[in-house]
Order: C-alpha cells, then sequence, then structure tokens
C-alpha cells in the first residue's frame, strides 16, 4: 500500500515505530507499507495466519492511509476508479463514483512529494 510522507510521519508518532520499521521506498521514490514476513499481511494488521481471508484487525485504524480508508477501490490503466478483483469483498461494496477517482488522483499526486 502506497503512503505519503505525511501519513508516514503520522504514523511513526501513532506507533513509536522508525518508518524504515513499517514502509520502505521503491525505486520511484514512493513509500509502501511492509508486509509482516510470517503473515505476509501489512505490518499492521494483528493476525497470525498467513492466509489471504485470515481475519485480523488493524492496529492503526484510526490513522490508517488514505489508500487503506478508500481500498478496495483503485485506479485502473485509464485513472478510472474500480474495484480492486483482487479482493475478496468487493461484493460488499458500492459502485466506485467520479469523486473515488479523483480523490485517488489527488493520493496518487502526493504520492510524489
Amino acid at each position: 500500500m502506497p503512503i505519503t510522507a505525511t501519513e508516514a510521519s503520522r504514523l511513526s508518532r501513532r506507533t513509536g515505530l522508525a518508518e524504515d520499521q513499517f514502509c520502505s521506498k521503491d525505486e520511484s521514490g514512493i513509500r509502501r507499507l511492509l508486509n509482516n514476513q510470517q503473515t505476509k499481511a501489512c505490518v499492521f494488521l494483528a493476525t497470525t495466519s498467513d492466509l489471504p481471508t485470515a481475519p485480523g484487525i488493524c492496529s492503526v485504524y484510526d490513522s490508517r492511509p488514505l489508500g487503506c480508508r478508500t481500498y478496495p477501490v483503485i485506479l485502473d490503466e485509464k485513472d478510472l476508479a474500480i474495484l480492486d478483483e483482487l479482493c475478496p469483498h468487493t461484493s460488499e461494496f458500492d459502485e466506485p463514483s467520479e469523486d473515488d477517482g479523483h480523490r485517488l488522483l489527488n493520493l496518487e499526486s502526493k504520492l510524489q512529494q
């Protein structure tokens, strides 16, 4: 999950962890949340299972990044908001709106900062 510098700073203050303990920068300089090596899930997902459908609770729910708040809405290759077909719960969500697309495009521009 990509996160902005502001979100990384907020998560660091909230958790007391250094940024490099929960995110890394890719070759484009975009910060991405790390996955737990044992569970293969987000480092902030409280779970003990490595099954993709395993239950878990977000330990930073009140401070979670915008990408987490909007998921499973993502942008397709044409920058249109769609539901991520990899999410097993898409049937529980409404179809994305144009506003959802604008919000994600705005987030995408902030990721480069």
